[in-house]
């Protein structure tokens, strides 16, 4: 799971350690009336030291008033020094204590908090390719499943939700994206065939540009996932090969050649020729899995086979369609029943 980037918010005013609203303001607001009085006090005290002086002036100029004269005007200074003074620190605290008030309901009111979550990812998303020509795509949410077979077996964590395309890549979209069809059995809508790992990796590039969105390959774990939706049975739809011509074109009834997408039944996840019809690349390089639990694995550092999975009309042993099973093949094979279908990155 991604962490949700942290912005600066307002909680509300009930969220816990939060100063009320009514209670900072008056306290603003009787430091600044707190403030002004002191201003206006030591005002009056500089005007009462002012009259006592003028007294001592006048007993001054008197006979015999000279000392007393003296008196009253060091304690004049003194009352106006001291009450201006002592009002000047009222006001000083005053003002310190708005800014406490000021500054602590910034604090309180500040916090970091998750930013608003952008719209649920739809459950579908067509993609446009231009020419009228579209993909539709369809969300895989996160899981974890038992990939592999017998001792092999062992438990796989797709970790991030992401799109998967409902059928293989048609002749019609490979057409609108690549300026060329080299398919062998021809058919706008029959999955493309005769297209090499590389080349399918160059549509995958190329449609990323048109349409502004992470469009790639699936790993073979993103492959097999989304296959099984959700079972652990040898085919998404059980584990009797008998049922296999219901959701699959293959040697047993496909004359050998490839047929229009979505004819055949779909995996409870809505992945149509998911069996069958065309061999579908993986980014992965083929190679031995690793041991004990995984998460979203994505192969071999190296090698030089290119996963394959699903079987084709040109396999007649269903084992070849089960959920588990990969085949290989070098990246630049263009047999006739290499085909693939698209993944894509959430947005």
């Amino acid at each position: 799971m991604t962490t949700a980037p942290v912005v600066p918010t307002r909680p509300s005013p009930d969220a816990p350690g939060a100063a009320p609203p009514a209670k900072t303001a008056g306290l603003a607001v009787a430091s600044l009336v707190a403030g002004i009085l002191g201003l206006c006090t030591a005002g009056l005290g500089g005007i009462a030291g002012l009259i006592l002086g003028i007294v001592a002036l006048k007993k001054i100029g008197r006979s015999g008033g000279a000392l007393r004269g003296r008196g009253l005007a060091i304690a004049g200074l003194i009352v106006s020094v001291c009450t201006v003074l002592v009002w000047m620190l009222l006001g000083v605290l005053a003002a310190v204590k708005i800014l406490e008030v000021r500054r602590g309901a910034d604090l309180v009111y500040t916090e970091f908090a998750p930013a608003a979550p952008t719209a649920a990812a739809p459950a579908e998303l067509t993609l446009d390719l231009g020419g009228g020509v579209t993909m539709k795509m369809i969300l895989i949410p996160p899981g974890k499943f038992t990939r592999g077979e017998g001792a092999n077996r062992r438990e796989v964590t797709i970790s991030k939700p992401f799109y998967m395309g409902v059928t293989e890549v048609t002749q019609e979209q490979y057409q609108a994206v690549m300026s060329k069809n080299p398919s062998w059995s021809k058919g706008a809508t029959n999955p493309v065939d005769g297209v090499s790992w590389n080349d399918a990796t160059e549509f995958c590039k190329k449609l990323s540009e048109k349409t502004h969105q992470t469009v790639r390959l699936p790993t073979a774990a993103e492959w097999e996932y989304a296959c099984r939706a959700g079972t652990q049975t040898a085919f998404s739809f059980g584990d009797d090969p008998a049922e296999l011509g219901d959701y699959a074109w293959w040697d047993g009834n496909s004359a050998k050649t490839t047929h229009p997408v979505g004819q055949k039944k779909p995996n409870a996840w809505g992945l149509y020729d998911i069996h069958g019809n065309v061999l579908e690349w993986c980014v992965d390089w083929f190679g031995e899995d690793p041991k004990g639990p995984v998460t979203d694995p994505s192969g071999p550092a190296t090698g030089t086979l290119r996963v394959q999975r699903g079987g084709s009309v040109g396999n007649p042993d269903d084992l070849v369609f089960e959920c588990a099973v990969r085949a290989g093949n070098s990246p630049d094979s263009r047999l006739s029943v290499n085909g693939f279908r698209c993944a894509m990155t959430l947005p």
